[in-house]
C-alpha cells in the first residue's frame, strides 16, 4: 500500500487537535498558561469577516476547530455552554463592522478582539447566572495577564490577516 502526502496532512491535523485539547486541559492545572479563548475568538472574527467579503468561500477546518475548542475551553474554565458563541454572534453583528470602519490601527483592533472575547464570555455567563439567581463569576488578575499574552500572540499571528 502506498502512502501519499494527504495521509500525513491528516495525521498532522489529528496531532495538532490532540495537542490543543491537551494544552487546554493543562491550563486548568497550571494557572500561568493562558486558555486561548481570546485568540480563538479573534480567529473566528477574522475568518467570518473574510467569508462575508468573499461569499463563495466556505468555512475551513480551522473554523470548526475554533468552535469546538471554544466550547471545550469554556466548559473547563467554568463558563456556561455556548456562552462564547453567543458572545461571538452579539459582538460580530453589533460591533465588528463599526470597528473595522473606524479603527485604522489594526494591531489595536486585534487587542480589542481578544479583550472582547474574554469580556463577552464573562458577561454572557453572568447574564445566565443572573437569570438563574446564582452568584456571579469573578474576574481575577490572571485574566489581565491572559489578555496581554494572547494579544501579543494575536498580533504576531494575525497581523497580516486583518483587512
Amino acid at each position: 500500500m502506498r502512502r501519499n502526502s494527504s495521509d500525513l496532512r491528516y495525521l498532522g491535523y489529528g496531532f495538532g487537535v490532540l495537542s490543543l485539547f491537551a494544552y487546554e486541559i493543562a491550563t486548568s492545572i497550571y494557572l500561568f498558561l493562558p486558555p486561548l479563548i481570546g485568540l480563538f475568538f479573534t480567529y473566528m472574527i477574522i475568518e467570518y469577516a473574510k467569508k462575508q467579503q468573499k461569499s463563495y468561500m466556505e468555512f475551513g477546518f480551522g473554523w470548526h476547530l475554533s468552535i469546538a475548542f471554544l466550547l471545550f475551553a469554556e466548559q473547563i474554565h467554568g463558563f456556561y455552554m455556548f456562552s462564547s458563541l453567543i458572545a461571538f454572534i452579539i459582538f460580530f453583528y453589533f460591533m465588528v463592522d463599526w470597528l473595522f470602519s473606524t479603527m485604522k490601527y489594526r494591531n489595536f483592533l486585534l487587542i480589542i478582539f481578544v479583550f472582547s472575547g474574554y469580556l463577552g464570555v464573562y458577561l454572557v455567563s453572568n447574564a445566565i447566572n443572573y437569570l438563574q439567581n446564582k452568584p456571579f463569576l469573578y474576574i481575577d488578575a490572571w485574566y489581565g495577564f491572559y489578555i496581554f499574552i494572547e494579544s501579543v500572540f494575536a498580533i504576531v499571528l494575525f497581523k497580516e490577516k486583518v483587512v
